[in-house]
């Protein structure tokens, strides 16, 4: 008996990228996954979701690299969780006005900053970061 999966009606849920040099670059019209891998050697990862078509529930990225950090940027009710390795380089993260932005994880070297302040009731976006060196930044959209 053979099964197989109608792939229209049901789209990968995890986009994977793997490469020993090189990041990950998504930006513009594009769907998201729920769940987008990235793991390097020397790479990171730019992922611009302001004007991609989003998942209904949270999206999920997780990017491990040697060298390489991540920049991330969301649109106005996102919401995302952010899961971060490297042993150098950092996450830097855009979020609009009202966002909360709950912060985790652990750095030997580098700090976390966060200026911002979110609403009751608004989008919450997720991060942990595991870095030796590294950390990350929080910043709010214009």
């Amino acid at each position: 008996m053979e099964i197989t999966k109608n792939t229209a009606s049901h789209p990968r849920r995890t986009e994977w990228s793997l490469s020993l040099l090189g990041g990950l670059k998504q930006q513009g019209a594009f769907a998201a996954r729920e769940r987008t891998v990235h793991v390097a050697a020397v790479g990171g990862a730019k992922l611009d979701h302001t004007d991609a078509e989003l998942p209904a529930g949270p999206t999920h990225v997780v990017k491990a690299a040697l060298v390489g950090g991540a920049e991330l940027a969301y649109p106005e009710g996102a919401s995302a969780e952010v899961d971060a390795f490297s042993v150098l380089g950092g996450v830097d993260l855009t979020v609009p006005a009202g966002t909360t932005v709950e912060v985790s994880g652990f750095s030997l070297l580098g700090g976390r900053s966060k200026d911002i302040a979110g609403e009751p009731g608004g989008a919450v976006i997720k991060v942990r970061s595991y870095s030796l060196i590294g950390g990350v930044k929080v910043r709010q959209a214009r």
